[in-house]
């Protein structure tokens, strides 16, 4: 049985039409878009104040602690929420003394995450701070400057310098990374420092950390 004169004429116009304009759409494609890599290091600093108890021998007292420090990390997770980096770090409990403290700090991120905080999407992470240094102390008579060991448990909240990084989440380069990122937030902090040579001498603090350049942006409403 033969087909209709117009049916046989509709089929061939549309069989034209999807060989003529196939290539045509499949030219006007958008490009395809990737998810930008978080960045190969990320850089912080901050300032930490607390307080707390130090002991030297039998002699107990209550102390301050201000600490100044910075580093950065590099993932060594697939997930890149594990990071691990040097720090430097420089504190005092008396302006009559001053140590400074250098070490490895290990970091894990999304815990959680996300974490909402100061009107912006970041997340939690948990750190610990390993090192050692040197104690200048001259707060009195036969005071003496020995090597100290240090340990920094600390979390809390943190989030890219640059506020617009989620807009630019998507790159329409593969492998688009950049080399490193600022890091601003605030946690709490745990510390115990120890005299590593003569007699026995300890320190055992807590307070608060905060990243002072993203801090004063805030305070200041430049979102």
């Amino acid at each position: 049985m033969k087909s209709p004169p117009r049916a046989t004429a509709l089929a061939a116009a549309l069989l034209g039409a999807t060989i003529s304009f196939g290539p045509v759409a499949e030219c006007h494609q958008p490009p395809p878009r990737f998810r930008r890599q978080r960045p190969r290091f990320e850089v912080t600093s901050w300032v930490a104040l607390g307080g707390g108890a130090a002991a030297r021998g039998d002699d107990g007292r209550g102390v301050f602690d201000l600490r100044v420090g910075g580093g950065f990390t590099g993932a060594v997770s697939r997930s890149e929420d594990v990071r691990l980096g040097p720090f430097l770090e420089a504190g005092t409990s008396s302006f009559a003394s001053l140590r400074a403290v250098g070490g490895v700090e290990l970091l894990v991120g999304a815990a959680p995450r996300p974490l909402r905080m100061f009107y912006y999407s970041g997340e939690g992470t948990f750190v610990v701070r390993a090192g050692a240094g040197w104690q200048w102390r001259a707060e009195g008579p036969g005071d003496a400057s020995t090597p100290v060991g240090s340990l920094t448990v600390a979390w809390g909240y943190r989030c890219p310098f640059s506020l617009r990084e989620p807009v630019e989440a998507w790159s329409d380069k593969p492998f688009d990374r950049d080399a490193a990122r600022y890091m601003v937030g605030v946690r709490l902090w745990v510390n115990t420092t120890v005299d590593l040579a003569g007699a026995p001498a300890w320190q055992l603090t807590g307070g608060i950390e905060f990243e002072p350049v993203g801090t004063f942006r805030y305070l200041l409403g430049l979102y």
